[in-house]
């Protein structure tokens, strides 16, 4: 898999995000009440997602929680199960 420019700056941001948050309560609850706005504070930019598209910031520091994270269904994909 070829990693790009791109692809290392968003998982850079992901991870400031994600420490900041951490440390940080006021900034948690702004990222999770509105991430689009937190992020593009913190980048100085603004944003350029695709219109339709949202960000989800979701707090699973529960350790007494297991969380699943359900992905996308992939396209012309079929997928099959055991179960």
């Amino acid at each position: 898999m070829i990693v790009t420019k791109k692809i290392l700056e968003a998982q850079r941001l992901i991870q400031l995000l994600i420490e900041t948050a951490l440390h940080n309560e006021e900034f948690k609850q702004r990222l999770i009440s509105d991430p689009i706005q937190t992020i593009e504070k913190v980048t100085g930019k603004p944003s350029h997602f695709p219109k339709g598209i949202r960000i989800q910031v979701e707090d699973q520091s529960d350790p007494s929680i297991i969380y699943i994270n359900l992905p996308i269904k992939p396209r012309n994909q079929y997928v099959t199960s055991d179960f």
